[in-house]
């Protein structure tokens, strides 16, 4: 009776056919037993940032790609960790280890940080800027209009920032209410206030707290930045301005704002280019000057008050090596250093000691002094002699002449600490200098910001900018 239930037995028996044993379960990673890290020393500028990398193996030396790394350091104060991928930023000069770990097992390099140090220097209005080792961007002063270029919502930085730009920088020129900076490739980039198109974004407003690339093709060496315009010449000597144009200020013959760089007018190779409150000057191959743009005080030189919105020759012939453009004074340096100013002279800004109130044509500088560098401001001027000694001259209500007072100078005075500068700009009511040990020092108005210092405040003499 139970012959069924056999032959069903039978029936599922041959259904299973030959067993199969389940596969085996791999074997499990080898555990890390040395970690390896590069570079093996490092150093990086203050504010800078490093990439370091890891390489895990397990005991026959094989290399682990998929074990996880997890860094520290060991200062957090001197090296703070970014993420995850190795990524590093110096916070002050100093040095201290950072590990990393994988397993039971780590590995650590000694990450040496040195100081931030600025090798040039642009004064705005009431702002400043500077070019750091690291060949970024770094801003102070007033940012009503995001001129700072951090990005921030803050109305001033009293101390260096540095600009939320990612390329690095080999230029950077500070001017009314707006900044703009070249890269290594010679591209421009302009942020802060963007009215009369001086930010070059082809009617394209963005944000104007982030550094955007002007809307061209032009490839430029060197920039200048004026109130309301900007200027920038190209290695083969072009130059071309936008911005704002109600002067003739951008020199293109037209009188009307541009949004993009548009090419100055007439075909002479320019070797140097400045820009004032509303104009422009620059430098030919024959180093004779040129001018164009508001010239109600005389600021152009060519012995008149026409404004000119093409290029217009300085009277005189004089051959300058440098030239610098300010409110409504404009200041050149000849071969043999003597220096000559034009334009406004009501706070005695054109050196001469003369009681004009306008002077029409270049005016020797009194004193005799032989110069080798000249920044021309709101109401002052200043230049740095022979022997790297800052004179300057001019209005002085803030302080910005250096000499310990506020006095009014019609001639140039020696600024007070005998630093030694190996560069020098002026600002609306204020004057930075770089000294030859490249120490940044600022002096006069600061009530915005614009001497770098986190106290505000104005100074007479030279105080040095923060973050150095």
């Amino acid at each position: 009776m139970h012959r069924p239930a056999a032959a069903t037995l039978v029936l599922l028996a041959a259904c299973e056919g030959p067993f199969v044993p389940p596969a085996p379960y791999p074997p499990p990673p080898a555990p890390p037993a040395s970690i390896t890290l590069s570079p093996d020393s490092a150093a990086v500028i203050t504010d800078d940032t490093l990439r370091l990398s890891a390489l895990v193996r397990d005991s026959a030396g094989n290399v682990l790609t998929g074990s996880a790394v997890s860094w520290a350091s060991a200062d957090t104060t001197i090296v703070a960790v970014v993420n995850a991928l190795g990524t590093v930023r110096a916070l002050r000069p100093g040095a201290t280890k950072v590990r990393a770990f994988a397993g039971t097992v780590s590995g650590s390099v000694t990450v040496f940080v040195t100081p931030l140090v600025f090798n040039a220097i642009s004064t705005g209005a009431n702002h400043a800027c500077a070019i750091a080792n690291n060949h970024h961007a770094y801003c102070w002063g007033d940012n009503d209009d995001a001129e700072v270029g951090t990005g921030t919502a803050s109305f001033l930085e009293p101390a260096p920032r540095r600009v939320a730009l990612l390329p690095e920088q080999t230029a950077v020129a500070a001017g009314g209410a707006s900044t703009c900076a070249l890269d290594g490739a010679g591209v421009a980039y302009c942020w802060g206030r963007q009215v009369n198109g001086r930010l070059g974004r082809d009617g394209d407003p963005g944000n104007p707290a982030t550094p955007t690339a002007v809307a061209t093709g032009l490839r430029f060496v060197s920039i200048a930045l004026g109130g309301a315009h900007v200027c920038g010449l190209a290695a083969d000597g072009r130059g071309a301005c936008w911005g704002a144009d109600g002067a003739g200020q951008l020199g293109d013959g037209g009188g009307v704002d541009r949004t993009t760089p548009n090419a100055i007018f007439g075909d002479t190779p320019w070797l140097a280019i400045t820009a004032g409150a509303a104009h422009s000057c620059a430098l030919a191959g024959d180093s004779t000057a040129a001018c164009w743009g508001a010239n109600a005080a005389g600021q152009l030189g060519d012995s008149t008050t026409t404004s000119r919105n093409v290029p217009a020759a300085v009277t005189g012939g004089l051959r300058f090596i440098a030239i610098s453009a300010g409110g409504e004074v404009t200041c050149g340096i000849t071969a043999d250093g003597a220096a000559y100013c034009w334009g406004r002279n009501a706070s005695g800004q054109t050196g001469s000691g003369s009681a004009d109130t306008i002077v029409t044509t270049p005016a020797p500088v009194a004193g005799g002094l032989v110069l080798r560098a000249i920044a021309a401001g709101g109401q002052h001027a200043c230049g740095i002699a022979a022997d790297s000694l800052a004179w300057c001259w001019g209005g002085n209500g803030s302080g910005q002449l250096g000499d310990s007072s506020q006095t009014m100078r019609p001639t140039p005075v020696a600024v007070r600490g005998g630093l030694h500068f190996v560069d020098l700009r002026a600002g609306a009511t204020f004057t930075c200098g770089l000294t030859g040990g490249l120490v940044l020092y600022c002096w006069g108005d600061g009530t915005q910001g614009q001497l770098g210092r986190v106290i505000l405040g104005s100074s007479p003499v030279p105080v040095r900018v923060a973050g150095q």
